[in-house]
């Protein structure tokens, strides 16, 4: 009679393991397993994967890991800065992270750091697997950087917010056009960062919004350079005038800079107020 009883509890509430493919994870209706933290064993198992080499190895230590995190909409967006504890700075390196390093004998530097970027794409040049990428920073190799913060104020034209931060450590690219996630002729959804709302968005105000409408679905982007320090400008596909639209840059020395050829960039400064189809406005400031 008691194994007849433990079988009956089994069929009513089934115990099946949450299955993790790269960044993305899928659950049964009647797992109990918490998503955030099977996504947040995911990233960290990455990470100690990638540090084998690292194993034991008294002579090498670790100064600083930049992780990158592949997301393809707002819900993945969402669900990676709440596994890396996105609104407790630290708390994800000091109370997840850094415990596993030192069980695996992975040697930190006493200031080691830990960043994370949330990315369409991932980076070349590091470690990659699956929506994952790592780059390991040695002891010696790591140089102070800034990563500097941005703002973009809305002077003209209706967008979804009236200033937008641009903050490096957490994204480097930002996609500006007229709706959220339109679709593009090639069919492809784009998922725009800064955001003019187009017709058929809630909200659009046809005075406010008239501006918008020339504003093209990918119009242009900003482009963060770690290197440097710099935000650049960059002419989008349907920004071109070859598309019939076009992107020009009032700069804070009182000239005008026009971008006609796409991959060619204008290099942000404080004050530049850059012009959209014509109407929409938005100033830069750092």
């Amino acid at each position: 009679m008691k194994n007849l009883f433990e079988r009956f509890k089994r069929n009513l509430i089934p115990q099946q393991p949450a299955v993790v493919h790269g960044e993305h994870v899928t659950t049964t209706a009647a797992s109990f397993i918490p998503v955030t933290a099977v996504r947040r064993e995911a990233i960290i198992g990455f990470i100690v994967q990638a540090l084998q080499p690292y194993v034991d190895e008294r002579s090498l230590s670790v100064a600083g890991l930049r992780l990158y995190v592949c997301c393809n909409n707002f819900t993945e967006e969402e669900s990676a800065s709440v596994a890396l504890c996105m609104d407790k700075p630290n708390l994800f390196k000091n109370q997840y992270l850094e415990r596993k390093l030192l069980n695996h004998f992975i040697q930190l530097e006493p200031d080691w750091f830990f960043e994370y970027e949330l990315v369409k794409e991932l980076p070349a040049g590091c470690i990659r697997e699956g929506n994952f990428a790592l780059k390991i920073i040695r002891a010696g190799d790591h140089k102070k950087e800034h990563f500097s913060k941005a703002y973009i104020h809305v002077l003209a034209g209706q967008a979804a917010q009236s200033e937008y931060t641009l903050d490096p450590r957490v994204q480097i690219k930002y996609l500006i056009g007229r709706s959220r996630q339109p679709q593009l002729s090639s069919g492809k959804v784009r998922l725009n960062d800064i955001v003019f709302l187009g017709k058929e968005d809630v909200g659009f105000h046809e005075t406010k919004g008239s501006a918008n409408l020339h504003v093209s679905r990918n119009h242009a982007y900003i482009l963060y350079d770690p290197a440097t320090d710099n935000y650049f400008l960059y002419p989008d596909r349907g920004g071109l005038p070859d598309n019939g639209n076009k992107l020009k840059v009032h700069t804070a020395d009182d000239k005008i800079k026009w971008l006609n050829i796409y991959g060619v960039a204008h290099l942000l400064q404080d004050g530049d107020q850059i012009e959209l189809g014509g109407g929409a406005v938005l100033l830069f400031r750092m």
